[in-house]
């Protein structure tokens, strides 16, 4: 009897030890796992925030170059070469503001700064353009690009402050990332969320540009036609938490005046959504919802379709949809304004839908706000065939419309647009309808996203 208890007792310890070593084998393969999977998030953050460094340090060559070039163009009296530089800083232009749009940082804190870079790029194309025309530089475009050049060299000089704040391991792009909307907003003691402020209220002050972009940019210093009373900053809001319902939305936090823009006004915000109210008339000028889009579960044709409606619902009629973008799980719709069967692109609005499920997460109207007014458009005055004689032999015309185009120099002008095929190449041809003259030509880029113009 002893010995049957005294072997139970061994058994009893020994599946008491057979237990502890299985809970410390577990528990070692699980300290393993987890300071594998501790390393690979270590890994990942140090190699993204190298990443977002290299694009940093990148758009601060691009701004230094904007800079240099924009001195030498100042003291240039060749076409020719003018044409070699304008024609690099746009390329410049764009591809800083590509990358700072890239970079985990709060949209409004960098808003005017992309802008900058966006018409910095429109303008000096236009320049080159007319350069190619052997056009020399007057003094009021002389004067301007001065301007520029040290609104250019302020930025570089301030982006190379934060640069050196970034080399001391003061800020890590990963950290921002992970709070960029919320905390980011809340701490002035952030360097990069104080730095971008304090220079984007800097180039809120830089000149206004008149450029000519593929017609969803061309407001320039145009004077706005937009009309109506003046409203205060709580008749603004209570028109902003109108609008705002549908994201049921009931509060919004006063973010403080547009001064330095074509449509003076107001900005509210709460939490991702942001919007501008106009201070004439009260209408909605931007309204911009940055939250997490989720996988895609409408295709682009109902979001066109949900687009429609939303301008319907506000009350924008006779809006025809010309192009569009796909991209981070949204789809941008540019409308304009169609009159007497003329399409009229300056009176341009955006409107941005996720196609996760459908929701308008953007809305941009202040081009037809500074553009739109009731029109007498003019009768052509040379016929489609006509104008049609000024395209290259051996294309192959596709459709052609009337269009009201934007112009260098705030002017509009009555143009047949042909859509035509040359060589295995779409390109877009405006045909003055009064002159019969050839006045722009873009080419239609078609990729996964949409359709471009070049």
């Amino acid at each position: 009897m002893v010995c049957k208890r005294n072997l139970l007792e061994r058994s009893d310890i020994l599946n008491s030890n057979k237990k502890t070593n299985i809970l410390l084998g577990l528990l070692v393969i699980s300290f393993i796992w987890g300071m594998t999977g501790y390393s690979q998030k270590i890994a990942y953050k140090r190699s993204l925030d190298a990443q977002y460094k290299r694009m940093f340090y990148d758009v601060i060559g691009n701004v230094e170059t904007i800079q240099s070039d924009l001195s030498k163009v100042n003291v240039s009296t060749s076409t020719k070469q003018n044409i070699i530089l304008l024609t690099d800083i746009m390329s410049q232009s764009y591809s800083a503001q590509d990358k700072m749009s890239q970079l985990p940082l709060n949209h409004k804190s960098i808003m005017k700064t992309e802008k900058f870079l966006t018409q910095l790029g429109d303008y000096t194309i236009t320049l080159a353009k007319e350069a190619l025309d052997d056009k020399h530089l007057n003094e009021k475009e002389r004067k301007k690009i001065s301007e520029l050049q040290k609104s250019a060299q302020y930025l570089s000089e301030e982006l190379g402050k934060v640069q050196s704040d970034i080399a001391k391991d003061k800020i890590e792009f990963t950290d921002i990332a992970s709070k960029a909307n919320k905390k980011m907003k809340e701490s002035n003691a952030n360097i990069m969320a104080t730095s971008m402020i304090r220079i984007e209220e800097r180039m809120g002050e830089t000149p206004e540009l008149i450029y000519d972009g593929p017609f969803s940019e061309h407001i320039g210093n145009i004077k706005p036609r937009l009309k109506g009373d003046k409203i205060d900053k709580d008749k603004a809001k209570e028109i902003a938490l109108k609008f705002l319902k549908y994201k049921n939305i009931t509060e919004l936090n006063y973010d403080g005046r547009i001064k330095n823009n074509s449509i003076p006004g107001y900005i509210f915000n709460s939490e991702n959504v942001s919007a501008s109210i106009s201070e004439t008339g009260g209408k909605i000028v931007w309204m911009i919802d940055t939250r997490q889009i989720g996988q895609p579960s409408i295709d682009k044709k109902k979001a066109l379709e949900l687009a429609k409606k939303f301008l319907k619902d506000i009350e924008y009629k006779n809006m025809v949809p010309t192009y569009s973008l796909t991209k981070d799980g949204a789809t941008t719709f540019n409308f304009c304004y169609k009159k007497e069967g003329v399409s009229i692109y300056p009176d341009l609005i955006k409107v941005k839908v996720a196609l996760d499920n459908g929701e308008v997460i953007g809305v941009e109207s202040q081009g037809y706000l500074i553009s739109h007014y009731d029109r007498k458009i003019r009768k052509p005055e040379v016929t489609p065939e006509k104008a049609s004689q000024s395209i290259i032999d051996g294309a192959k015309i596709l459709k052609n419309k009337l269009t009201i185009i934007p112009t260098e120099g705030k002017k509009e002008k009555l143009c047949y647009e042909f859509k035509v095929e040359y060589k295995g190449r779409d390109f877009l041809i405006y045909v003055d309808a009064i002159t019969g003259k050839q006045q722009k030509i873009f080419e239609l880029i078609k990729n996964p996203d949409g359709t471009l113009t070049m």
